[in-house]
């Protein structure tokens, strides 16, 4: 029978994700192409597209380092392929560690990474559908809502109706309530290693304030994390 590693290491998955990233960078340039034609159409010089481009670039890379950071810390629970999958397309860190957790306790095991060392492959087949389905469930809902929601809040914007902040403040409130309890609840270590992160970005967004440090802005997830993960060396010797 086929076990979780077996499948985390397989060629066929490997190929799998491959084939998807290319189609997804495939569709990335075919649309910028689209888009590029479609501003010269409109009288933009490619002096300004090229500005534009470039600082689009910068501004995508930076934030990535969040997403990077997170990838290494995803590997030792699911293994190398499908955190690249998850993490490079729709995933989150959060939302793959919770998942991943879950479905581990609920199958009998006290972790993920002791599911990545005893699952079956039928076990991890669930992880994997439950981590697709879960996140297709907002397009579902954004296929036929989507474009009503996005203008109601631009209308909302222009009556100077403050309705979008209280939406996105109770999208906010709905994330706290659903991670944090698990995070604080967990155990001591995975509690002390969330508050550090916290501390970390309460004092980077602090600084971030001073006109000079403003470019903190665009590093406070990765430092956060970053942070984050050196502590939980120090709250492991101590609490374990």
């Amino acid at each position: 029978m086929a076990t979780m590693k077996d499948i985390i290491t397989s060629p066929l998955l490997l190929a799998m994700v491959i084939i998807g990233l290319l189609y997804i960078v495939g569709f990335s340039l075919v649309y910028l192409k689209k888009a590029y034609t479609h501003c010269l159409e409109l009288g933009i010089s490619k002096e300004d597209l090229k500005n534009v481009i470039k600082s689009s670039l910068v501004f995508s890379i930076v934030p990535s380092l969040s997403i990077v950071v997170g990838l290494f810390a995803l590997i030792s629970v699911l293994g190398t392929v499908w955190s690249w999958w998850r993490l490079s397309v729709i995933g989150s860190l959060s939302y793959e560690s919770l998942i991943s957790s879950s479905v581990a306790s609920a199958i009998g095991f006290s972790s993920s990474a002791e599911m990545l060392e005893g699952a079956t492959g039928q076990q991890f087949g669930v992880v994997m559908i439950l981590m697709s389905i879960g996140m297709l469930s907002g397009f579902f809902i954004l296929l036929p809502l989507g474009k009503k929601l996005s203008m109601s809040v631009s209308k909302s914007e222009e009556n100077g109706n403050g309705w979008k902040y209280v939406l996105s403040g109770c999208f906010m409130l709905c994330l706290f309530a659903v991670y944090i309890p698990v995070l604080l609840i967990g155990d001591t270590v995975q509690a002390a290693v969330m508050l550090t992160g916290l501390v970390i970005a309460v004092g980077l967004g602090l600084l971030s304030k001073n006109p000079k440090l403003a470019w903190l802005n665009d590093f406070i997830m990765a430092f956060s994390m970053i942070g984050g993960m050196i502590s939980s060396v120090l709250w492991c010797k101590l609490f374990l």
